[in-house]
């Protein structure tokens, strides 16, 4: 299987190979194979968990990252590339989930590491791209194809693209595979919630059938639910299903975890994280694979991951179940986004995100390098630019929307994470799961309804555990739904300590945990010696600025935490840059 790979053309040795010693690092960190080969004056680096350099490069320069083993690519999330004498092709899914950058300075590089891109074409401070940076600071993820740095940029979602033998990009083709028909508009509650009982079953049997064991994270959430009522009501598939529910004990998401295993009588455990996962050898794994494309949150997988590895153990071909791109293309976001026509803001859309809160407009206008600068209409004409290639009603387009956006640029890490340490399956991530929802009426998309009526007809049992997915119109008892929008509004005041514990809704509070036990390490590489990143400080306002907020980060300020998330990620690319003074 192809972790990572890297496509160099005309590319001095010098730079190339500061962009292979990133990916040896990477190779030696997760005991994978780093192997090189030439094809049609093309340089090819693959990381691959392939032991037998022959049978790595037997690909002829054609490989597809994201595919399991025995697995059609399209089931899950994949990127093709083939390497031919007319050049380099690249072909990717839908929601272009596998992300992947390229530069045409001083010659060709592509990849799906970020830092091997930024370290292979002379990158420096003064190539920090502001426009892009605000958009990554203010949504928390990149908004389009543009990057955080100007010589640099993604492959767009479902497209074929073709380099040609010169290196030059020629040509971009949309794939369309996302097809927007009104084949389901006039079906009644009872056939819609059938035929996605049907098709969930399908898919989640498809992908995990010839797993040796099958690990499932599993919360209050509709999206784990989905997968566990496939898992759960096979007697195959259940005898070699565990699960595992982190959080606090007695919150409503290890009670729904522990609730629902128990009534199938599923492999369950609750895992307390240690909340060490802000040491700098977790900071320094994601930001080795992801550079500045992902900010810094979600540390906590990787321990998460540790923690059922080491306490509870692993089979060597275990697949851990992911339920990225279950919950948006049913309509998960549709009532939030509150997108009502073609016209509406879409920067408005998505300021609706909490993501999008921690630095708002008015934070970053009071940035020097951002003032005045009208960045958020740039914004608003990149988000355009998605929404504008989108087709259907305006239900669908939100979903879409949604899709090649935040979905493509800030949620699919959380697959990518862990695939560099076990298989991870995503079943509802390919085209027939997506397509079904763009077959339903508007009705059928808002809060997730086609996915409780499956629920509610199919598996009524399952129904009654509580969610905190959709609020007083969760499934579960209408008591419990309304504790917990109680419980959101009083989260809002800081009085959630008022209700049972189950009730307080917690989840983001133990990244403070973490805080306070790694310290100045959280904050990795600010407050350390490097001029790049000092610089950098400088340019956000001063070392005095980033301190006061390490501070109110330390005394329980999440917003303040969540601030150093973005610019964190950019600092970690920088730390290995030659340092060169510019101005943005």
């Amino acid at each position: 299987m192809v972790k990572a790979f890297l496509v160099a053309k005309n590319i001095a040795d010098e730079q190339f190979n500061k962009a292979l010693a990133h990916l040896e690092r990477l190779a030696q960190r997760f005991s994978l194979k780093l192997t090189t080969q030439d094809y049609y004056g093309f340089r090819l680096a693959l990381v691959t968990s392939k032991t037998n350099r022959n049978e790595a490069m037997e690909c002829q320069g054609s490989f597809v990252l994201g595919r399991l083993a025995g697995h059609s690519c399209q089931w899950d999330r994949f990127l093709s590339v083939e390497i031919s004498p007319e050049g380099v092709f690249l072909e990717n899914d839908y929601a272009g989930a596998v992300a992947t950058f390229y530069s045409e300075r001083d010659g060709l590089l592509i990849s799906n590491i970020e830092p091997c891109v930024v370290k292979g074409s002379s990158s420096t401070l003064n190539d920090l791209h502001s426009e892009g940076l605000y958009g990554f600071m203010h949504y928390s993820h990149l908004i389009w194809e543009e990057t955080a740095w100007r010589h640099i940029k993604q492959i767009l979602p479902d497209t074929r693209v073709h380099f040609s033998n010169n290196g030059k990009l020629t040509s971009i083709r949309c794939l369309n595979s996302v097809c927007v028909t009104q084949d389901r508009h006039a079906y009644s509650d009872a056939a819609v919630a059938r035929d996605l009982y049907l098709l969930n079953q399908e898919l989640v049997t498809r992908s995990l059938s010839d797993a040796d064991e099958i690990i499932l994270p599993l919360s209050s959430g509709y999206d784990s639910r989905m997968i566990f009522a496939v898992l759960a009501t096979n007697d195959s598939l259940r005898r070699k299903t565990r699960c595992f529910t982190y959080g606090s004990k007695g919150s409503i998401e290890v009670e729904a975890g522990r609730r629902l295993a128990g009534r199938y009588n599923v492999s369950w455990a609750h895992v307390e994280l240690p909340c060490k996962f802000l040491e700098r050898r977790y900071l320094e794994d994601i930001a080795s694979i992801f550079g500045a494309s992902v900010h810094m949150h979600g540390m906590y997988q990787l321990e998460f991951f540790e923690q059922i590895k080491d306490r509870f153990g692993l089979s060597p071909n275990a697949v851990l179940t992911s339920g990225f791109m279950t919950g948006v293309p049913a309509g998960q976001h549709n009532r939030l986004l509150a997108i009502e026509d073609d016209k509406a803001s879409l920067t408005g859309a998505m300021n609706k995100f909490s993501q999008s809160k921690f630095w708002s407009e008015e934070d970053l206008e009071s940035i020097p390098i951002f003032s005045g600068k009208g960045y958020i209409n740039a914004a608003e004409e990149r988000f355009r630019a998605a929404f504008d290639r989108l087709e259907g009603g305006v239900a669908q387009k939100a979903i879409l929307f949604d899709v090649i956006t935040r979905q493509r640029n800030f949620i699919s890490y959380y697959p990518r994470t862990l695939e560099w340490l076990c298989a991870v399956s995503s079943p509802h991530m390919n085209a027939e799961y997506i397509n079904f929802f763009m077959s339903l009426d508007e009705k059928h998309l808002i809060d997730r309804r086609a996915v409780e009526l499956m629920f509610q007809y199919h598996y009524p049992d399952i129904a009654k555990v509580p969610s905190n997915s959709n609020g007083i119109s969760s499934i579960g008892s209408s008591f419990e739904n309304g504790m917990l929008f109680i419980a959101r509004a009083l989260r809002r005041f800081k009085m959630s300590a008022l209700l049972p514990q189950r009730y307080q809704l917690s989840d983001f509070e133990f990244n403070l945990n973490a805080v306070k036990k790694c310290g100045d390490h959280s904050f990795y590489p600010f407050f350390s010696a490097n001029s790049n990143v000092d610089e950098f400080a400088e340019l956000l306002g001063g070392g005095e600025v980033l301190k006061s907020m390490r501070n109110r980060a330390f005394d329980g300020d999440l917003k303040a935490y969540a601030r150093f998330l973005t610019i964190q990620s950019v600092a970690m690319d920088l730390v290995s840059m030659i340092e060169r003074r510019g101005n943005l």
